[in-house]
């Protein structure tokens, strides 16, 4: 998900969530803090942050925000980043790898070291915890256009959100089409600027190749839908 631009972590987040819930035996678990579920969810956060430098260092488009802030400050120092950029500086690019290296041994030592106390948050009441997310949030939200519209926007969704969660509607699907709804658009009426018809995308090799991995993963989901009913009604076989 971090070589596609725009997702990021915030997607690969759910995502992974996701998947690790399809493929558990205790499906049910998720949602209560279940190790599988936080584990699943941050290792996805640390993996995202290599794909996510493909397309800002190869194409010269962000992946996420903090590609997009790091993209900036390439910029500044006279770096463009993009195609040339690794005959014009391969020492730079190499360097940045490097440093992913060495940053994830580096968060994999701090955790061993650390973990004991990091634990410690889980203890942390919700009618503290809760309340402190959502201040960061309404924050983050502000500072980024330093709009009190973000803030209401923030709230009204968060609401609409958890309605939809107390539905049991997944929020996946929705990520992702927030997050990339309007690039979507932006390419798919510049691709029929270039021509008009729509067998284009099935005539293409790479557009045919992403539509059949497209129609596969809905069908995997399906799949792995039906898997979790079956084990569903065997379990509650078994209890009666």
């Amino acid at each position: 998900m971090g070589a596609l631009p725009g997702t990021g972590g915030t997607v690969a987040n759910f995502l992974s969530y996701d998947q690790a819930k399809k493929f558990s035996r205790r499906p049910e678990e998720f949602g209560t803090g279940i190790p599988s579920g936080i584990v699943a969810s941050e290792a996805s956060n640390s993996a995202v942050a290599g794909g996510a430098f493909v397309p800002t260092l190869a194409l010269g488009i962000p992946g996420d925000l903090p590609m997009a802030i790091m993209m900036g400050v390439l910029i500044l120092h006279g770096i463009t980043p993009g195609p040339m950029m690794f005959e014009q500086n391969p020492v730079l690019v190499g360097a940045i790898y490097a440093s992913l290296l060495i940053g994830a041994v580096v968060m994999v030592l701090c955790n061993l070291l650390l973990v004991r106390w990091f634990a410690k948050i889980s203890l942390i009441p919700q009618q503290i915890l809760v309340p402190v997310v959502l201040m960061l949030c309404a924050i983050g939200a502000y500072a980024l256009n330093n709009n009190l519209f973000d803030i209401w926007v923030l709230f009204i969704f968060g609401i609409i959100g958890y309605l939809l969660w107390k539905a049991e509607v997944p929020l996946t699907p929705l990520i992702l089409g927030v997050v990339l709804g309007d690039n979507l658009e932006r390419q798919l009426f510049r691709a029929l600027e270039l021509n008009e018809s729509w067998l284009t995308f099935l005539t293409r090799p790479l557009s045919a190749l992403f539509l059949a991995l497209a129609v596969a993963s809905i069908l995997f989901s399906l799949y792995q839908d039906r898997k979790i009913q079956r084990l569903r009604t065997a379990a509650q076989r078994e209890n009666v």
